[in-house]
């Protein structure tokens, strides 16, 4: 075996192979490749022979990291300082001469490739949220969600101890989120997981925690179980011969799909429509004769928006909407207004108007995206000239507000 010995000093020389950093791994013995992968685990390239033989403990013996040392030593995968003691060469660290290359044999990533793996998940993840907030689509311009989904990029970036397939398992949840929202779904936490990840237990109990604590799931019309209507009221729905009557109830949740199948249903002399829950309930237990109640379940589904369309038809009759003092509050109101204009029925916003705005003591400021959705709407013809004036004055002082503070 031809050697290189380089002295560095009168007792200690650096030895490594003459041979070029080989373009392989040699035979190992069993169990030696479990304890080079943790050897090369650090990105330090150099190790002390305590900490070497320290890490092959719970794996190896003291004699096999002996004898593996050499083995790498001699195929020229390490240079190895050694110090003369007693008339012989005690070793008492080695470097690798190329660890990157020897980490990707073995599959090994390291802090610092996965440190650099993770920046650059996250910065791919910032690109696409920057890209969604500068996109002129409807959807694409929901200030609640946005401003959801920058938190919960935030939260991933300051959590620098997450493990990267975790992280990136995160981040697909972001992307699966904002497309559920996107393509405006609706449906239960299994729907959701089918469209997320391909199964309908694609998702476990630690992600829908995360989930939870990152969106507001109920919102964004993703349900425990199926989509419901929540509605109160001096109302009777019939389903042929049969009928229900909420008039004695506080208020009352119907599935979707049983309200589309409704045959019949008094008519109120108005419909309320209110944006906020706790609104809705408080409204709902001090309402006044001849009102129905709709809760709307934040931005409506299609779902939901086709369930009312068919209630309206059974039940025609104009309609107040009430709902936050926002812009998304405003695009909300007009949505579900459109369900009474092509019923030929008139709607009006309520307690939603300037003097309520204006009368609350909330100052919660204008983010970037409330302001480009504020253009939008006020770019549209047919706004209502109260959600207009209301819209120019949150422009103009650059606030919103909630309406669960005065309805």
């Amino acid at each position: 075996m031809e050697w290189i010995d380089e002295m560095r000093g009168r007792l200690v020389r650096e030895r490594r192979a003459a041979a070029p950093v080989p373009e392989g791994l040699p035979l190992l013995e069993p169990g030696d490749e479990a304890l080079l992968r943790r050897w090369i685990g650090s990105d330090s390239a150099r190790r002390g022979r305590e900490a070497l033989l320290k890490d092959a403990l719970p794996l190896s013996s003291i004699e096999r990291a002996e004898a593996l040392c050499e083995v790498l030593l001699r195929h020229g995968w390490l240079v190895r300082r050694e110090r003369l003691q007693g008339g012989t060469w005690r070793w008492e660290s080695i470097t690798w001469r190329d660890l990157p290359r020897l980490q990707d044999f073995l599959g090994v990533s390291s802090p610092r490739s996965r440190s650099q793996e993770r920046l650059k998940l996250l910065q791919t993840a910032q690109e696409w949220l920057q890209s969604r907030a500068q996109a002129t689509s409807h959807s694409a311009l929901d200030p609640d969600l946005l401003d959801e989904l920058e938190r919960a990029l935030a939260q991933l970036h300051a959590d620098t101890g997450l493990r990267l397939e975790l992280l990136s398992a995160r981040l697909q949840l972001l992307t699966a989120v904002a497309a559920w929202h996107d393509e405006r779904k609706q449906g239960t936490r299994r729907d959701f997981a089918l469209r997320a990840r391909g199964a309908t237990k694609g998702l476990g109990e630690a992600d829908w925690r995360w989930l939870e604590n990152s969106f507001d799931l109920e919102r964004l019309s993703v349900s425990r179980f199926a989509p419901v209507a929540w509605l109160a009221g001096e109302l009777s729905l019939r389903w042929r011969e049969q009928r229900v009557d909420l008039a004695p109830l506080h208020c009352l949740g119907l599935p979707l799909a049983d309200l589309k199948r409704a045959t019949g249903a008094n008519a109120p002399r108005r419909w309320w429509l209110i944006e906020n829950r706790a609104s809705f309930e408080r409204q709902a237990l001090q309402r006044e004769p001849g009102v129905g109640l709709l809760w709307i379940p934040g931005r409506p589904s299609l779902e939901w928006l086709a369930a009312i369309e068919h209630l309206v038809r059974l039940s025609p009759a104009p309609a107040w909407i009430s709902a936050d003092a926002d812009p998304s509050g405003v695009d909300i109101a007009c949505t579900a207004g459109q369900v009474w204009q092509v019923q030929g029925q008139c709607w009006e916003p309520y307690r939603m108007g300037v003097d309520d705005w204006a009368a609350t003591p909330q100052y919660w400021p204008l983010n970037h995206h409330d302001r480009q959705l504020l253009e939008r709407q006020l770019h549209r013809p047919d706004l209502h000239p109260a959600l207009r004036e209301l819209c120019l004055a949150m422009q103009r002082e650059g606030r919103k507000a909630e309406q669960e503070a005065w309805v």
